[in-house]
This record gives C-alpha cells, sequence and structure tokens, in this order.
C-alpha cells in the first residue's frame, strides 16, 4: 500500500512536471515526501491501533478455574529486540490461532514502525512474567529474580 502511494505521487509530480503546470523547487520537494512518509506513518500507526484493540478484545473475558488456564503472550517488539509488553489470556475464553495471528501481525508493523521512525530504545529485556489465576481471573504475577 505504501509502495502504491509512493508510485502515485511520484507519477503525478512528473506529469506535473513534464506538462510544465508546475516547477517544485527543492522545498516543496521535501515537503511532498514529507507529507507522504507522513501519511504512510499515519496509516501504519492506524493499523496498530486497530490490531492492538483487536488484541484486547480477544483477551478481554479473563475468566478461569485454574492457573493451567492462564498463558502469557508477549506483545509487540522492541528496537533493540524483545516484546514492549505482556498480555494474559484465559484459554477457555480467547480464540488462540486468531490471537497469535493478530499479535505477529501487530509485532511486524510494531518492527516496520521502528525502523521507519528510527526508534531507538535503552534495549532493557523485559522478564516474562507469570499468569495466574485469582479470583477466577487470568493475571500476570511479575516474577522475583532478585531472591535467586
Amino acid at each position: 500500500m505504501v509502495q502504491r502511494g509512493w508510485q502515485v505521487v511520484t507519477a503525478a509530480l512528473m506529469a506535473s512536471l513534464l506538462a510544465g503546470c508546475v516547477q517544485l523547487n527543492e522545498e516543496q520537494q521535501r515537503a511532498a515526501l514529507l507529507s507522504e512518509l507522513d501519511g504512510s506513518l499515519a496509516q501504519l500507526q492506524v493499523n496498530l491501533r486497530q490490531l492492538e484493540r483487536r488484541m484486547d478484545q480477544l483477551t478481554e473475558d479473563k475468566s478461569c478455574q485454574q492457573d493451567k488456564h492462564c498463558k502469557v503472550l508477549a506483545k509487540g517488539v522492541r528496537p533493540c529486540g524483545g516484546p514492549e509488553q505482556f498480555l494474559t489470556y484465559s484459554v477457555l475464553t480467547t480464540d488462540e490461532t486468531m490471537l497469535l495471528h493478530t499479535s505477529e501481525q501487530f509485532s511486524q508493523l510494531r518492527q516496520r514502525q521502528h525502523q521507519r521512525l528510527g526508534t531507538v530504545s535503552n534495549c532493557e529485556l523485559l522478564l516474562e512474567p507469570v499468569a495466574s489465576c485469582q479470583q477466577q481471573s487470568c493475571t500476570l504475577q511479575e516474577q522475583d529474580y532478585a531472591s535467586r
């Protein structure tokens, strides 16, 4: 989709220049390119929000009876690697296939966003929490690694 957008903008600029209708200086060319970048990055952000909402919907019902009904899923990707965060879900109420597919798409788009923006981070590795069933709802329990 982004590549198609570039083709349209490029074709329009070339046609205008060849026809002599518009002569763009360097500043106008940069503005046109930045506008396209902003547009494609904005679309990327919209797509990320939609996928994130979908994951939230898929994991909304966290009902459980036992710890084995609860799982943890890494969400997103950090610029240095590793997940951005973790979410918990119940295997009793979640379409795991759809959740895993949505999560994979989200991570791929997030990685693309980091690359496009040149995002950096502190490269801190997040430790995976443990999911447990507390009061019939799946919750995340942070592990205490200091005592190990």
